[in-house]
């Protein structure tokens, strides 16, 4: 989620669950029939992870509603989208998060939002790194693909109901979040060079530093760290886990 002042995003959280449970509670008292219900809510479900995902520009806007007035910044910035190929909107907002995100479930509604903290804390070359990256979502529709197997992943949940599913289901999703993340680098290294993405991505790896031992754990995340990914684009081999 894009870094926001906490209400504001308790706010965000508590309508989408107030949606999502509306959503489920309207299509379970229009099912006729019980033998229906697990269609319709599958069919519910369907409809509130096209809302979630179509309406992730809305849902940015409320989270950062105010560009950051620091005319030196923004004009820095500036400078760095202007020496790489046309990207989509970039939205600089004041933040002590140190975080860039890209929303929009197609790339003509895309954003990208850059912290100003993430800005003071990277140099030219590395925030070139940072900016191609999140464009490589865009233009490879990274969003589109998760939202697609999300889609599929809650039809064959009600096709096929089993905890086995599930459990290979997420394995999945994981694999395709971290497969993402490579692409998005890769596309990085072929628009802003590979020397820019390295630099991103050492910088990144300075302003988070990790321990070794993380990497033991990061089976349960959705994210590659970022030792893997520097090995990734030195190496150009990939690791899944």
């Amino acid at each position: 989620m894009i870094p926001s002042h906490w209400f504001r995003r308790a706010i965000l959280i508590v309508f989408i669950m107030e949606v999502g449970g509306g959503i489920l509670w309207v299509a379970a008292r229009l099912t006729l029939s019980p033998a229906y219900q697990p269609l319709a809510q599958t069919i519910a479900s369907l409809i509130f992870l096209f809302g979630f995902y179509a309406s992730a520009p809305l849902a940015a806007r409320f989270l950062a509603p105010k560009p950051s007035r620091d005319a030196a910044l923004q004009s820095r910035l500036a400078a760095i989208v202007a020496s790489l190929p046309e990207t989509c909107p970039i939205v600089l907002y004041d933040h002590t998060d140190k975080e860039a995100n890209t929303v929009g479930l197609l790339g003509k509604h895309s954003r990208i939002y850059v912290t100003t903290a993430l800005l003071t804390s990277m140099s030219d070359e590395g925030m070139r790194g940072v900016i191609a990256h999140e464009s490589a979502h865009i233009r490879e529709r990274h969003i589109l693909i998760t939202f697609t197997y999300a889609c599929v992943f809650a039809i064959m949940s009600h096709m096929l109901s089993s905890g086995t599913l599930f459990f290979l289901g997420f394995l999945l999703f994981l694999a395709l979040r971290r497969y993402c993340e490579y692409r998005a680098d890769n596309g990085a290294a072929v628009v802003a060079g590979r020397d820019a993405t390295l630099t991103m991505l050492r910088e990144m790896a300075t302003l988070y530093p990790s321990k070794s031992w993380h990497r033991w754990f990061s089976f349960s995340s959705a994210y590659p760290t970022l030792a893997m990914r520097i090995h990734a684009v030195e190496t150009g081999q990939k690791t899944m886990f």
